[in-house]
């Protein structure tokens, strides 16, 4: 059998389970307040960014980025040492949240990365759980 009639079968779509979807929303947050709050000069918060971004770019699974998130102490520990306190205390937090978010879009932007989940709907009260709270 030649090489180009071999079936090779897709493989499944991976989707990113709630809390995954919950963390990857939470960088995207973090990066829009950076843009609002960071000083287009502050150059020290914007190299915390790349140097970030520089050292998770050896992460080459978008879902391994968020174990690495979790266990992102070294980088957290290095944004710190960077941007002192500012009035924007949790500014390091931001930063090290949009650093991941850049890399998930590098590794996404060829459109092969996992299936993110919808929005979720609120709860419509059921007759039986309106009569319960009365």
């Amino acid at each position: 059998m030649s090489m180009s009639m071999k079936h090779t079968p897709a493989s499944p779509v991976q989707r990113l389970s709630r809390v995954q979807q919950l963390t990857l929303t939470t960088w995207r947050l973090a990066a829009a307040k950076l843009e609002r709050v960071v000083d287009p000069c502050s150059v020290l918060a914007h190299t915390a960014v790349h140097i970030t971004l520089g050292i998770l770019r050896e992460v080459d699974n978008p879902l391994a980025l968020f174990r690495r998130h979790a266990e992102a102490h070294p980088e957290f520990a290095l944004i710190a040492s960077l941007v002192e306190a500012t009035r924007h205390e949790d500014l390091a937090y931001d930063i090290l949240d949009t650093a991941f978010l850049m890399r998930w879009n590098e590794l996404v932007a060829d459109g092969n990365g996992p299936e993110e989940l919808p929005p979720l709907r609120p709860r419509v009260p059921t007759a039986d759980r309106s009569l319960e709270r009365r």
